[in-house]
């Protein structure tokens, strides 16, 4: 998977996941998301505003490079990379599958495209392990992946739309930005689409609006969900607890966004992705 994924390092290495960093370029020089600067400096460095920063998307070469790891643990590979709407993350998966047919011709290399991001594509990657973990077949893990992908929703507090605006990544949501001084938007991503669902004038509400749009989504049966968020724990923890209160859960657990999510989405936010 690419690094777009919100999952917390201890389940990453649970599952022997691999992560293709995304590049992060702060002040014209690279950083690998998640692995050269941490996410507290990350933050930090977009509060005070004084660096320049950007991402880019991970290179053939760098897919290639995991591939290549993973093969020397399974007989075939399965990539999940971040929407094709939100980065090119897919697209350089796919030529490295290319890449891959000649330097790892024994080794099946398939790619999906998530169609989300962050904590969404987070919970889908760890259900794919699991069935990897515990004995499914290739297509027995596409198959499960394919079903939970349409499944799968994002509602998250944005603290500013200043970032989103800058980067321009998701121009109906950036469009708003001028309009939004001083309100606490939420935002829903599904199926590739992210989109505006309400404007809050304060935090406080915006968060309660946004349980309150996750309940009206919510059945009796159990649920996973992965609370996260950006710089923001004690806001991300009790959310936490009040999903736990509240909701029949599988699974539950808090995510930080990497910085490359962060770099376009700001300090402050708060989100759940569940299904």
């Amino acid at each position: 998977m690419d690094s777009s994924s919100c999952i917390p390092k201890e389940m990453q290495e649970q599952y022997g996941l691999h992560v293709v960093p995304h590049a992060l370029i702060v002040d014209g020089k690279a950083y690998r998301d998640g692995v050269d600067m941490e996410p507290g400096r990350f933050y930090e460095l977009l509060r005070t505003n004084q660096s320049v920063l950007s991402t880019a998307s991970p290179r053939p070469v760098d897919f290639l490079d995991a591939y290549t790891q993973a093969s020397k643990e399974g007989e075939s590979v399965l990539c999940l990379t971040v929407s094709h709407t939100f980065a090119s993350a897919y697209n350089s998966a796919r030529v490295a599958t290319e890449m891959a047919a000649s330097s790892l011709p024994d080794t099946p290399v398939t790619v999906v495209d998530t169609r989300t991001a962050a904590g969404a594509m987070g919970l889908i990657t760890l259900e794919a392990a699991r069935r990897a973990h515990e004995g499914a077949s290739m297509e027995e893990v596409l198959q499960r992946v394919q079903e939970i992908i349409p499944k799968v929703n994002l509602i998250a507090l944005l603290d500013t739309l200043y970032y989103l605006a800058r980067g321009g990544r998701v121009p109906k949501v950036a469009a708003w930005a001028g309009t939004l001084l001083g309100m606490k938007p939420i935002a829903e991503m599904r199926l590739g689409e992210a989109r505006l669902l309400e404007k809050p004038r304060s935090r406080s509400k915006a968060i309660e609006r946004m349980f309150a749009l996750m309940k009206e989504q919510v059945s009796t049966e159990p649920i996973h969900v992965n609370v996260m968020h950006t710089d923001a724990l004690k806001d991300a923890e009790l959310f936490r607890d009040q999903v736990a209160q509240t909701f029949r859960c599988a699974e539950l657990f808090i995510s930080e966004f990497t910085p490359m999510m962060g770099a376009h989405l700001g300090p402050g936010l708060v989100g759940v992705a569940f299904y």
